[in-house]
């Protein structure tokens, strides 16, 4: 697929506000993001805010709705949008959230394997 100005989900559809996040994300998980116009993508996701209410909406004169003002937020984050956090790409929340839920794993991971170590100690006694 070509990217137009903005992401599309299928060949032959229009281009939609949340493909930026969905489409961006892949790439770059795919490591071939920085490949694609952020400045074109950009342009689109900011020609979907109403600037009367707030938020995005799917396509440019249309009603913005809180899916597509999200993933408007996450299609900036991608490509590095001043002001907004970075997002991590294959869980589609901050990066600050996902290192501190892998910390909490870590911490949850080393009392589990304590915890077994007294129980397998207290059990040969």
């Amino acid at each position: 697929m070509r990217q137009q100005n903005g992401y599309h989900g299928r060949p032959n559809k229009p281009v939609d506000t949340c493909y930026s996040f969905w489409v961006g994300a892949t790439l770059k998980l795919l490591n071939i993001f920085q490949y694609t116009n952020f400045e074109r993508n950009r342009n689109y996701i900011l020609s979907t805010q109403d600037h009367l209410v707030g938020g995005f909406a799917k396509w440019p004169d249309s009603h913005p709705d809180a899916l597509h003002a999200y993933f408007g937020i996450c299609g900036l984050s991608l490509i590095g949008e001043t002001g907004i956090c970075n997002v991590h790409p294959a869980l589609n929340i901050s990066t600050r959230t996902s290192e501190h839920l892998h910390h909490l794993h870590q911490i949850w991971k080393t009392r589990t394997l304590n915890s077994v170590q007294m129980t397998h100690t207290s059990l040969h006694e």
